[in-house]
């Protein structure tokens, strides 16, 4: 096996549709053993393996003991996990860590929302009777602006409880598969939007999130002596604004999820794609956006009373 010798066991162990992963018994360890197939196989398969062995050199992710690009197969340290989900506060802590990381040069910028996304949120409006104000327009343009510009952070790109292995020394991260460079902001943003990208979508209570917003924050400053650039508002916002944030990776880019969950709703993990979405519209109807804040309130009451 790339050298490491013959398997004694092997396990199949749970995975996403894009990949295979096994934990393999060999004469003097156990090992995972992970290959990736399908769409982008060979994109995905150079952003994890940059991003395993960035975060593997601060303790962040299991150490990369192999791999073979033809293959698009990796051979990882075995990790065991204690527990499903770390606390908050060491998430966020851990996720600060994570994101001091300076990126590889070879990962490419984190793909923020754009044109599309917005004029999809749009059309969702007006279809239930809602027109946006120019302000309010100008207001998320500039906003999708603001967050194209990156960020120096290493980003995981679907940073979810089940892409953590929580042991008594701290978390690693596995899964480095959409991993590229951006504002930490974007990640930090899932504890108030609830995992957008996650199966485990849940709700944490505002003091549980304030809590662990300032250990991130104190985390990130204590490892760079910096403050955090942007700002989260942006970043909630631009979470509500992904209509494809709704679905799973694999359905993602296939059609408007926004014009499809007026019609139907569906369930991925505990949230439906309804919950999901009035979910992020409550969590950022008080942010600072004066000249958007209103047509957010409006669509949430227009779907909760179209769906009640």
């Amino acid at each position: 096996m790339l050298g490491l010798g013959r398997p004694r066991r092997v396990d199949p162990l749970s995975s996403s549709p894009g990949s295979q992963v096994w934990a393999v018994d060999l004469a003097d360890r156990r090992v995972v053993v992970k290959q990736l197939l399908g769409h982008n196989a060979d994109t995905r398969f150079h952003r994890e393996l940059v991003a395993l062995r960035a975060a593997a050199e601060v303790g962040l992710a299991p150490e990369v003991l192999d791999a073979d690009a033809g293959a698009k197969v990796t051979v990882l340290e075995y990790v065991e996990s204690t527990r499903v989900f770390p606390d908050p506060l060491t998430y966020a802590r851990t996720l600060a860590r994570l994101h001091a990381i300076t990126p590889p040069p070879s990962l490419p910028t984190a793909e923020p929302p754009g044109e599309a996304d917005l004029i999809a949120f749009l059309r969702l409006c007006t279809e239930v009777g809602l027109t946006a104000s120019p302000a309010a327009e100008h207001a998320l343009r500039s906003l999708l602006a603001r967050v194209a510009t990156g960020g120096p952070s290493l980003l995981h790109g679907d940073p979810c409880p089940g892409n953590l292995l929580v042991t008594p020394d701290g978390v690693h991260f596995i899964d480095f598969e959409q991993a590229g460079r951006g504002s930490g902001l974007a990640e930090l943003a899932y504890l108030r939007m609830a995992f957008p990208t996650c199966g485990y979508s849940t709700v944490l209570a505002p003091e549980v999130i304030a809590s662990a917003e300032s250990a991130y924050l104190e985390t990130w400053r204590d490892l760079t002596g910096t403050d955090v650039p942007g700002t989260l508002t942006d970043h909630c916002i631009a979470w509500l604004l992904r209509g494809d944030a709704l679905v799973q990776r694999i359905q993602r880019g296939a059609r408007d999820q926004f014009a499809r969950v007026l019609v139907e709703d569906w369930s991925w993990g505990p949230m439906t794609a309804r919950e999901r979405l009035l979910h992020r519209l409550r969590m950022v109807i008080d942010l600072d956006v004066p000249a958007a804040a209103p047509l957010f309130a409006a669509l949430a009451i227009r779907l909760e009373t179209r769906w009640s």
